[in-house]
């Protein structure tokens, strides 16, 4: 059997007796009893640096895998941060720099984690790597010696020497007896920290959410965050699952997302946008819906523009990077309670039953749906007289959305309009005057 063993497929049942049968783990100080398996105790090994060290399996609750961590800021530089496990969160300790010892540092590395349980608290115990798990009598411990240096001596269990390999048997209950006072050293339990709380909630909501928490959504998101706050009454480190993460990102979007828009908030976009754009485009209106979805942000806009400027023809680009979305939004389907009442069915739909209808294939020839993630914006050899981007912060980085933002700037017509996600919020865009409006965020190009 090899000396070292897999973390993710650490099975101590299988191994000790294996172990067991093969007469491996048998010290100098227990030959005569070599043929009895009662043994006292048994120990889970790992190295740090170039040495072997061990703590009691009782201490072990699982050994995992991992590279990625939530950091924590001002956090004691042994804390590599926080880790979700199956909803609980709990601190990651790199257990070498805890005790000043020589250990692989490299960053974004998979580490193997041993998980300890005392009473109620769990912490990860970041190590070089995992051994065997090893049966001990109490006959093999002899206590430490001064001399091993490093870790200091108390908290030490004892040593143990087997074939003629020195294990030092660490001391978990002894190195974390306060568990209040370990608690509080790794992870921030005063609720005057409200920044360390509110960096954790959004670096959890980012990974489990799989969205972006930036400089154009952060006001939004502390706003979000307060409400969260208040209603979970929270005094220590927030824990989100993915239903409520998910539940947090959704808080963000911007009214009528994935549906067909609806009164009032077409009438304050008829009064803020489209009489602006009657002044502008007469024949032709030229729209860029990026984030369009299925194609219910689109249809939208085609509808509302084509009954606010009555002889004006819409010339429509819709992208989305969700493949699946885009590929569906050409048959796009509703029931009749989907369809707000201001939009004419007769005029936009064909009914293809009692309570089911189509877009007409003349309003899906003037909108082409594209795969597009908007990064390169600048690609597209057309210019535009709306763009209408909502909440697209949420799904690119703080560097992919200023991109995005100068590659408009260079789209989009001189008068022409910029809507944006009703909650994001922007200091200063080149180019464009903010247009004051308390329903809509709106830029025109001057």
């Amino acid at each position: 059997m090899s000396d070292s063993i897999a973390a993710s497929n650490l099975n101590y049942k299988d191994l000790m007796q294996r172990q067991q049968s093969n007469g491996r783990f048998v010290s100098a100080g227990s030959q005569a009893n070599k043929k009895s398996h009662e043994y006292d105790f048994k120990i889970v090994s790992f190295m740090l640096g170039q040495q072997y060290y061990a703590i009691d399996i009782m201490a072990v609750k699982e050994i995992i895998n991992a590279s990625r961590f939530t950091r924590i800021p001002n956090a004691l530089d042994f804390v590599m941060g926080v880790l979700n496990i199956r909803g609980e969160i709990i601190p990651i300790i790199n257990l070498a720099k805890m005790f000043h010892l020589e250990s692989d540092d490299a960053a974004d590395v998979e580490r193997q984690i041993i998980v300890i349980k005392i009473d109620s608290l769990s912490i990860g115990l970041v190590v070089d790597k995992i051994s065997q798990v090893i049966p001990l009598h109490k006959s093999d411990i002899q206590p430490p010696s001064p001399l091993l240096g490093g870790i200091n001596e108390r908290y030490i269990a004892g040593v143990a020497e087997i074939n003629s390999r020195l294990y030092v048997i660490l001391d978990i209950e002894y190195i974390f007896s306060d568990k209040e006072k370990a608690k509080h050293s790794t992870l921030p339990q005063d609720t005057d920290l409200n920044e360390e709380f509110f960096t954790f909630f959004c670096n959890q909501t980012e990974e489990l959410a799989n969205v972006h928490i930036n400089e154009f959504n952060r006001e939004a998101f502390t706003k979000i965050y307060v409400d969260y706050a208040k209603e979970t009454n929270l005094t220590q480190m927030p824990k989100l699952d993915g239903a409520t993460a998910q539940n947090m990102a959704a808080k963000f979007a911007s009214q009528y997302t994935g549906v067909m828009w609806d009164k009032p908030y077409t009438d304050y976009f008829t009064e803020a946008v489209i009489r602006h754009l009657a002044t502008v485009c007469s024949d032709e209106i030229r729209v860029l819906n990026v984030g369009c979805g299925s194609g219910y942000e689109a249809y939208t806009l085609y509808c509302l523009l084509c009954d606010q400027i009555h002889g004006a023809s819409v010339r429509m680009l819709a992208a989305d990077s969700n493949l699946s979305s885009i590929s569906a939004a050409p048959n796009f389907e509703l029931s009749s309670s989907q369809i707000p009442s201001w939009i004419s069915k007769d005029k936009y739909f064909v009914r293809l039953g009692e309570n089911s209808y189509k877009i007409k294939r003349e309003v899906t020839d003037q909108i082409y749906f594209e795969f597009h993630n908007a990064t390169n914006i600048e690609s597209y050899n057309r210019v535009f007289d709306l763009v209408v981007a909502r909440d697209l912060s949420l799904a690119m980085s703080a560097d992919d959305f200023r991109s995005f933002l100068a590659g408009v700037s260079s789209k989009i017509v001189s008068g022409g309009v910029l809507v944006l996600g009703d909650n994001e919020h922007i200091t200063e865009l080149k180019g464009f005057d903010k247009v004051e409006n308390n329903h809509l965020i709106i830029y025109r190009k001057n």
